[in-house]
């Protein structure tokens, strides 16, 4: 595909040696004509005319004649003997005279030169100055002065074996040079293109081969106007070959057609190819295959403007903050939170962004401080919003359902649920992308609904105490009546009023419990489960069925847990409570036990009663659920047992088999502060 260098020189010396025949014919017969008197004599001038015309024939069937045009350096060395005989000859038939002696050793060390290896220059030496040699000695020539041609003669065989020796090794270094050269140009992965100055096509490598989808020898000799470029009359094309044809480097992306009239893009470079002198010789186009990029390029777009109509038809506000300068996260965190409220701005946000902060257009929000939209009027919310930001810088500069206190446009509170995460590069925060949603409604609801649970928590808990005072006055006059009425028959009455009453009590009771744990007014204190399960016993040895109770207690003299001794007690008192009232009819037993874990206490309570039928389980944590139809009770316990958990944040869950009673499992963690 390359011109290699060994083809180079052989177009260079069969030029050169065209050149040779031709000169020296020429200076053979202008030296004919203008010294006809010296070269008359002995019919020198007749063989300066064969000679010379040998020359000139040798010359000219080298152009048409193929054996001669192959053989042609060989021919002319040949010649280049045939000048030295003659000049021999003339010199022989001159008497050797030194004026035509010295010119011949001259021109045999000239000559002497153009051959390509030294054996031949050797050869040409010896054999001329041989004959010349036995011509000397033979006639009886031999003259002093003759010794110095020869010295001449024999110097020039040393001399051109040193130049040929420097011309061998230039050039094997420039044969290594080229070949590094011609093989980087055939490995490299870009299409490669020499044109010379009539934008012919002189050179390809394969890579350019392989984009186009043909051989090297197509595009040989070809115009570079021969590329399917497409859109090659634009203004652009026009202007990038323009260019190259004045010399003047340029680059353009393109589209080509293939020989598959397939099209490919290509990075096309162009630049000037120059001699030493600076003579342009023509210029280099090299061709990158952009297509695998072109098609990403194309993908990244699409997907970028399905992100960006994804963002904008969001209904959520999403937000891109820029920091003036990184922030590097070896600072400490106050640092951080100051240099994150101060120097983040706002780059990029969508429009229902906007909208939520009372804004008409996204573009209204670009370049805000991140600072500017906390609702900061106090200490405590300097506090909130300090925390926020520590809570982000410590979770990995990520944040989820993060709630905050915002000012819109109009300087009115709106509260946000937050979704932020940093982009950290080499231990510097960069830019950080958050989504938001406004719950400025969930949250007026919520206090709404905190309101009416406080007011109805209220109603509650006065409803029930008024309640017991007109009851216990019943209860008075029950008692005053059963007094005042011997009647034995009326008794049976008083003692239903008087169970009805106790019943009614009991739930008011209840109720009352119920409202104090909903209230949650904590008073937190280290409790001993031990002291506690022995006042629970305490306050429940007035039952019925306490005394027939077989009761076994494990608990760990370590089970302390720290929490409001109320819910505590409350969680106990109806869990034993019930099991007292719902074990074997004929010999209850109760079973607490009590251990203390990492971080609180894991209890069970346990009766041997019948159990919980599989139909209602799910709903015993239910209020005023009753699960057996013959219950005195409320239906208040387990509802009272799981709010009081709840509200300490525990677990609560049980076990039961219909004739082999239930198991409840309480966990209770320690309240932290």
């Amino acid at each position: 595909m390359f011109i290699t260098l060994q083809d180079r020189l052989t177009d260079i010396e069969r030029r050169n040696l065209r050149l040779l025949n031709l000169s020296s014919a020429i200076i053979i017969l202008f030296l004919g004509l203008i010294s006809e008197d010296e070269f008359r004599p002995q019919g020198i001038l007749l063989s300066a005319y064969v000679v010379s015309g040998l020359l000139i024939l040798n010359f000219a069937l080298s152009f048409y004649i193929p054996f001669v045009k192959n053989q042609f350096t060989n021919l002319s060395y040949l010649g280049v003997f045939l000048i030295h005989f003659w000049a021999i000859y003339v010199t022989f038939q001159k008497n050797f005279d030194l004026q035509y002696l010295l010119p011949l050793s001259i021109s045999i060390l000239t000559f002497s030169l153009i051959f390509n290896k030294f054996y031949k220059s050797l050869m040409f030496i010896f054999s001329i100055s041989t004959i010349l040699l036995v011509l000397l000695i033979f006639h009886h020539e031999w003259k002093t002065e003759h010794t110095v041609t020869l010295v001449t003669i024999f110097t020039a065989a040393i001399l051109a074996d040193q130049i040929q020796k420097r011309k061998e090794d230039y050039k094997n270094e420039i044969q290594k040079q080229e070949l590094m050269y011609t093989s980087l140009l055939e490995n490299m992965n870009d299409g490669m293109i020499y044109i010379d100055n009539q934008r012919k096509i002189r050179l390809v490598n394969d890579a350019f081969c392989r984009i186009s989808g043909k051989e090297a020898a197509a595009w040989t000799g070809k115009s570079i106007r021969d590329l399917e470029i497409e859109g090659k009359e634009n203004a652009g094309i026009r202007k990038f070959l323009a260019n190259i044809d004045s010399g003047i480097s340029d680059r353009i992306e393109c589209g080509l057609i293939t020989s598959k009239s397939e099209k490919i893009w290509l990075h096309m470079n162009g630049s000037p190819f120059t001699d030493e002198s600076g003579n342009k010789l023509g210029y280099m186009l090299v061709l990158s295959d952009i297509s695998a990029l072109k098609k990403t390029q194309a993908m990244l777009k699409e997907k970028e403007e399905g992100y960006k109509t994804f963002i904008e038809q969001s209904a959520v506000g999403i937000w891109r903050a820029e920091y003036s300068n990184p922030i590097s996260t070896a600072l400490p965190p106050d640092e951080q939170v100051r240099l994150l409220l101060d120097t983040g701005r706002i780059a990029e946000c969508n429009e229902f962004m906007a909208q939520m902060y009372g804004y008409k257009s996204s573009s209204e929000l670009l370049g805000r401080r991140i600072r500017d939209f906390y609702y900061i009027e106090n200490n405590f919310d300097e506090e909130k919003t300090t925390s926020l930001m520590k809570e982000f810088i410590g979770n990995d500069y990520r944040i989820s359902n993060a709630e905050s206190k915002e000012l819109d446009r109009n300087g009115k509170i709106r509260y946000m649920l937050n979704n932020n995460t940093g982009v950290v590069e080499k231990g510097m925060l960069i830019r950080t992308w958050g989504v938001q949603t406004e719950i400025t409604d969930r949250k007026q609801t919520e206090k709404e609904l905190l309101e009416s649970n406080r007011e109805l928590d209220t109603f509650f808990y006065k409803a029930s105490h008024d309640l017991k005072g007109p009851l216990a006055s019943v209860m008075g006059i029950v008692n005053l009546a059963r007094l005042e009425n011997p009647d034995n028959h009326l008794h049976q009455y008083f003692d239903l009023i008087e169970k009805s009453i106790r019943r009614l009590d009991n739930t008011l009771l209840d109720l009352i419990e119920l409202a104090r744990t909903r209230k949650g007014n904590s008073k937190i204190s280290d409790i001993s489960v031990q002291q506690l399960v022995d006042e629970v016993f305490s306050s429940l040895s007035h039952l019925p069925r306490f005394e027939k109770v077989r009761t076994e207690l494990q608990i760990g003299a370590d089970a302390m847990i720290r929490a409001d001794k109320i819910l505590v007690l409350s969680v106990f008192q109806n869990l034993i409570h019930n099991a007292i009232n719902y074990g074997d009819a004929n010999a209850p037993e109760l079973f607490v036990s009590c251990e203390r874990t990492a971080d609180g206490i894991q209890a069970e309570v346990r009766d041997n009663g019948p159990g919980i039928p599989e139909t209602v389980r799910d709903k015993v944590f239910e209020m005023f659920y009753r699960g057996h139809p013959d219950s005195s009770g409320s239906g208040l316990g387990l509802f009272i047992v799981k709010s009081a958990i709840d509200k300490m944040g525990g677990k609560i869950n049980f076990l039961s088999a219909e004739n082999h009673g239930t198991s409840f499992y309480i966990f209770i963690p320690d309240t932290q502060y």
